[in-house]
């Protein structure tokens, strides 16, 4: 790629020939840097997604009720919810790697603890844990927005977004093993254990800074409540990541229910469509980086088009379709609606500011978080109200129709200057 096709964070082309190696290549510290990030990142979902995969064993290990063994998965959520902003703001301030080893530590050693209590402290601490694994996201991303330039940070961010379903493969694999031989609570120790030495290349690795985001950056409203692009962008994330925990969620049952499909082969397609996430996660923040001219705007439509469509086909597939071609559908459905997260996050990061990065992702993550916790019980009662789980896609559909609003109004790329 040459100078001329470099669009630096004001909206400017540097000159050509003009420095255009310092502003466009990647260091071996960026590649560094990114890498710890994303391990950092899987250790913490390990734990994340790994509470989950475990809560059967809590429930009949406890005695407790479906809706008591529950409270463990949205004890952590909450605690994330909670603490994102918080989270944010600390990496701007005080930088994120100190935010990211800290909060990785702090999760490991209160989910340690957590793991030896009654379920009342159980709850509380998996909040606290919760509110602490909340940095790996927010400071995370700021760590790879600053350590690459502008053209090629869709990719790394996106890649650095694998990391949360990464850690939830580790999780079913390894998780529910551990919990057979040795009990949930020795099993959730370990994924403590992960996300605590998961934070140690972070020890390691040099601060980067990328040439590019020594131009300064526009100025933003002070509050990012007034931010209307930060605001935009929250509002559609929250609308496409219910659509992710609909699938995970509610893809298997449907099958089961309506095509007497065995739920082990139907837990296949949600396996597919998991896999397809992480391509996605990368292959649309790498998509925009290569049109980066036209900003990621149309990037973001495309996105909000291909899960609207998997949605239309959710609903409309005849459930006596070949599973193959139900693959084929789960596969799109993964692509966009596991896949989105990593386009987003490059969004909400540039639309900020660096100096506001991580609080931009944290409070975007803030809602985002509610609208995980929300989404499940919410898609759930349209299945028992309709008698149908196929009533959820067109549910589905209705919100991605909503999510094309504001897709279509957050801003697009900034004008050239003249000079």
């Amino acid at each position: 790629m040459s100078g001329a096709d470099v669009v630096l964070p004001d909206g400017e082309r540097p000159e050509p020939g003009a420095d255009a190696h310092a502003r466009t290549s990647v260091t071996p510290a960026a590649w560094g840097l990114l890498g710890a990030a994303l391990i950092s990142q899987i250790g913490i979902s390990v734990v994340e997604q790994g509470i989950p995969v475990l809560t059967g064993f809590i429930k009949t290990d406890l005695g407790l009720t479906a809706a008591a063994a529950g409270l463990t998965v949205s004890a952590f959520t909450v605690g994330r919810a909670l603490g994102s902003y918080a989270a944010g703001v600390a990496a701007d301030r005080v930088g994120e790697r100190r935010v990211l080893i800290g909060g990785g530590l702090a999760t490991g050693a209160i989910v340690a603890l957590a793991v030896t209590m009654p379920f009342a402290s159980l709850i509380l601490l998996l909040i606290v844990a919760g509110a602490a694994s909340s940095a790996s996201t927010p400071a995370g991303g700021r760590l790879v927005l600053l350590a690459f330039p502008r053209h090629r940070r869709g990719f790394a961010l996106g890649l650095r977004q694998t990391g949360v379903p990464l850690g939830g493969l580790i999780a079913a694999a390894l998780l529910p093993w551990l919990a057979h031989l040795y009990g949930w609570r020795w099993s959730l120790a370990a994924a403590a254990g992960i996300a605590a030495v998961a934070v140690l290349p972070l020890f390691v690795t040099r601060k980067e800074r990328a040439a590019a985001e020594e131009q300064p950056a526009p100025a933003r409203p002070v509050s990012l409540l007034r931010d209307r692009t930060v605001r935009l962008l929250t509002i559609w994330g929250c609308l496409l990541v219910s659509g992710q925990y609909a699938l995970v969620a509610f893809l298997a049952l449907d099958l089961h229910q309506s095509a007497g499909v065995a739920l082990v082969r139907a837990s296949v397609l949600v396996a597919v469509a998991q896999v397809f996430g992480v391509i996605g996660r990368v292959g649309w923040g790498a998509a925009s980086d290569r049109v980066l001219r036209r900003g990621r705007k149309p990037m973001l439509i495309r996105l909000t088009g291909v899960a609207f469509l998997a949605a239309l086909l959710l609903f409309a597939m005849p459930r006596s379709a070949p599973l193959a071609v139900w693959g084929v559908v789960a596969a799109l459905a993964g692509l966009a609606l596991i896949g989105f997260q990593g386009l987003w996050i490059t969004m909400i990061s540039e639309a900020a500011g660096p100096d506001r990065a991580g609080a931009a992702t944290g409070f975007g993550i803030t809602f985002v978080a509610f609208s995980i916790a929300a989404s499940p019980p919410l898609y759930g009662l349209v299945a028992d109200l309709a008698g149908s789980y196929r009533a959820i896609w067109a549910a589905l559909a209705l919100v991605l129709a909503v999510a094309f609003i504001p897709a279509l109004l957050v801003p697009g790329a900034p004008s050239r200057r003249r000079t």
